[in-house]
């Protein structure tokens, strides 16, 4: 019986290249907004070489996705599909990114990803141009399903019991003079977002400031967050809101797309 060592070498080296990648991927899961080429080869002990070796080879497979505006490097849609039948919070905002940026590069306004919660709708991913790093609301704060675009855009999508219980408040929050809080006059709303596939909050959660937001579907077709732009009244007049809303609802359906198949059913 021949022992051939060339062929025993090479299993090996396919061995080592596996647990290197593992050991990437491993470095690339609990960095929310990526990782640069360095900062990876430090976390998987490797050198630069090595790694980018690597991570080349995985972005081929698009099991890494590699950000040119920021030269990081982030996990990529294989590796989730591989290992999960859903996608968490964290991994939405994660994978929406680069989407999110370019919309916000084309429209120098800040961008968002909302999932609704118990106590409302919240923002679980924001990318602000440099002119707004203080006027948006921040992540995670809970904000009203009626008088926020996002908000109205997971509504008008809800099932029909679901819809009722939300109604069935005793009365809905007025945050300004301008927020929607006769029930009748939110249902016809909600009839009219679903017609023209985008929501808009026009000051109704905070004077001076708008919002349009579109739905993200899952693979089943269920609406589970929604992609949204924040501008102030004097940036988004009708006119730019109205174009923004279209824009918004085609960058929601390519998001859809590339994502929408990770999305918990």
């Amino acid at each position: 019986m021949s022992f051939d060592c060339t062929d025993q070498q090479a299993r090996l080296g396919q061995v080592q290249s596996l647990v290197r990648a593992f050991g990437i991927l491993g470095a690339l899961r609990t960095a929310d907004d990526g990782l640069t080429l360095t900062e990876v080869a430090k976390i998987a002990q490797l050198p630069r070489s090595t790694t980018h070796r690597l991570l080349t080879t995985m972005n081929a497979l698009r099991y890494v996705e590699f950000d040119a505006q920021s030269s990081r490097w982030m996990i990529g849609l294989e590796a989730f599909a591989l290992g999960a039948s859903f996608m968490e919070t964290r991994d939405l905002a994660r994978l929406g990114r680069p989407i999110m940026r370019s919309l916000m590069m084309d429209a120098g306004e800040t961008v968002n990803i909302a999932i609704s919660g118990a106590e409302g709708v919240s923002y679980v991913a924001q990318v602000k141009p440099m002119h707004d790093q203080c006027a948006a609301i921040p992540t995670g704060a809970p904000l009203p399903m009626h008088s926020t675009a996002s908000g109205k855009i997971l509504l008008s999508h809800l099932d029909p019991a679901d819809f009722d219980r939300f109604l069935s408040a005793p009365q809905l929050e007025r945050r300004t003079e301008l927020t929607i809080v006769e029930k009748s006059a939110l249902i016809d709303q909600c009839a009219r977002i679903r017609a023209n596939g985008y929501a808009v909050d026009d000051q109704e959660h905070r004077l001076g400031m708008r919002c349009v937001a579109a739905p993200l579907f899952d693979r089943n077709g269920r609406v589970r967050a929604a992609l949204s732009i924040t501008g102030s009244l004097y940036r988004l007049p009708d006119q730019r809101l109205a174009r923004l809303g279209r824009t918004l609802a085609t960058a929601a359906e390519r998001m859809s797309d590339e994502i929408g198949g990770l999305l918990a059913a």
